[in-house]
């Protein structure tokens, strides 16, 4: 029984990508990307909320700038209307592990931001061959963001310790790519993330990644 539903589910997912592959670049993909990051995350101008006479969180303003290497993991699939346009829609799970970094305030210097989302790319192709397209790509994301300080908190104000910080997102994409005998793209890519994250403060912030990548086109 087990064999049965499995060969089933295998033969959906045959057939679910014979339906995007063809010859003119559409079809599910995989892919990864590697790269570096730099990240803001501050509190700077805004109020932490708590009242101090009230046993609460007092004011007080913080700044994070770090840097690192970056690693992100992404599937979907992608279409086109005619020779040179299309769209793609995919899912991206990412992490951003920190370098030392310049803190302001409290904050601890080295920690590990971990990022999921939804991503959908407008395409443009210079060069649509048949087995070779050259062009550009824009789009939009959504998702979520966590930073983790692995060994101490994030943030720590009269002995309160903040171990992380989570958020929702919005970003930007664009990059230029290139898809070489009808599988094999390659990106180099930016990825800019703005997030409001809460924690027992209200932070703001934003990351962006410059990286190159490879997907394999199904």
């Amino acid at each position: 029984m087990k064999r049965y539903i499995i060969s089933i589910a295998l033969a959906n997912c045959i057939f679910a990508a014979s339906l995007f592959a063809d010859t003119k670049g559409n079809g599910f993909f995989i892919g990864i990307d590697f790269g570096g990051s730099i990240g803001v995350l501050t509190n700077t101008g805004f109020k932490i909320g708590g009242n101090t006479t009230a046993g609460g969180v007092p004011t007080k303003e913080t700044m994070q700038i770090n840097a690192g290497f970056g690693i992100n993991f992404r599937m979907g699939g992608q279409r086109y209307f005619d020779f040179e346009n299309g769209m793609r829609y995919y899912i991206n799970i990412g992490g951003v592990i920190g370098a030392p970094s310049y803190a302001f305030g409290d904050l601890k210097v080295t920690g590990i931001t971990a990022i999921g989302d939804i991503n959908i790319d407008y395409l443009y192709d210079f060069v649509s061959k048949e087995t070779q397209r050259v062009g550009i790509y824009i789009g939009i994301s959504a998702g979520y963001l966590r930073t983790f300080y692995p060994g101490g908190s994030a943030l720590a104000i009269q002995n309160i310790n903040i171990p992380s910080f989570s958020g929702l997102t919005t970003g930007i994409n664009f990059g230029i790519r290139t898809l070489v005998s009808r599988h094999h793209q390659f990106e180099f890519s930016t990825k800019s993330v703005f997030t409001h994250s809460k924690a027992t403060e209200n932070i703001f912030g934003f990351q962006v990644f410059l990286g190159a990548g490879y997907s394999y086109l199904f």
